[in-house]
């Protein structure tokens, strides 16, 4: 997804899709078997409660009439309406800026991660050899399952995020936060409570801070000094070719002078 973002594209159906899937995976973690009693009903409450504001209870729940897929169906009516509920808070265009920021930044923190793990995997893959098992086939499958608990795990952290982050924008910032350019440098966005030990920025703070960035230096004009001449003069850098004298031995390493070789 990160082209997508990166293209700036409506990522709000995407990622309501993926909030569905998230709720999915967390009722079939809690609920394994067919027996309505060995759920942990009380574990998938807790668990949906860090991720979004759970207004669903599922103790009052009939053993007889319910189903993993009436869980699922209420589980995710909830999740969808408080994701509703956050978009009215916000409003529409803040909200699209904050799934592509927020998705950007886990994306890009995960997909790090993601590839030590397949450094780690691959340095020790020989050793399947050992078990009679092809190596080659064990990376295989072993970097898919490895790939799909990572977007499991970008879309859970996803789904988090958004219902935890609070915005600051200042008086002086709101007129051009939606800039094309100022999209792309963010605001002043801070990810507050939730459970799980990560706690991201959705949105990079450095300029909301005032804080001039290194690109931002290279591309501000030189200002004039009471002169009338630059304070910052652009500094002129000769290669070693450059500062070779006419009698100097040549760089090339022929013995002739610079003057009669590379510098005739």
């Amino acid at each position: 997804y990160r082209r997508e973002i990166l293209e700036g594209r409506d990522m709000s159906e995407v990622a309501q899709q993926e909030v569905e899937e998230v709720v999915g995976r967390l009722v079939e973690t809690y609920t394994p078997g067919e027996i309505f009693e060995d759920w942990d009903l009380g574990g998938l409450e807790g668990h949906a409660g860090g991720l979004w504001p759970l207004g669903q209870s599922l103790s009052e729940l009939d053993p007889q009439s319910s189903n993993r897929e009436r869980i699922v169906e209420l589980m995710t009516e909830d999740a969808l309406a408080a994701y509703g509920r956050r978009e009215e808070e916000f409003g529409a265009e803040l909200m699209r800026y904050l799934e592509r920021q927020i998705l950007l930044q886990i994306i890009d923190n995960r997909w790090r991660e993601h590839l030590y793990e397949m450094d780690y995997l691959r340095e020790g893959i020989h050793l399947r050899g050992f078990a009679q098992i092809d190596p080659l086939v064990a990376y295989k499958n072993e970097g898919y399952t490895m790939f799909r608990d990572l977007m499991a795990s970008i879309w859970e952290e996803f789904t988090r995020v958004i219902f935890h982050v609070e915005v600051n924008i200042e008086p002086a910032e709101a007129e051009r936060m939606f800039d094309e350019e100022e999209r792309r440098r963010g605001g002043d966005v801070q990810y507050s409570g939730g459970q799980g030990s990560a706690q991201p920025s959705a949105i990079n703070e450095a300029r909301a801070g005032g804080v001039a960035t290194a690109a931002d230096a290279a591309a501000a004009p030189a200002t004039a000094s009471g002169n009338g001449e630059p304070t910052n003069p652009a500094t002129v850098v000769k290669t070693e070719q450059e500062k070779l004298g006419r009698n100097d031995p040549c760089w090339c390493g022929s013995g002739k002078k610079y003057k009669k070789c590379h510098g005739a």
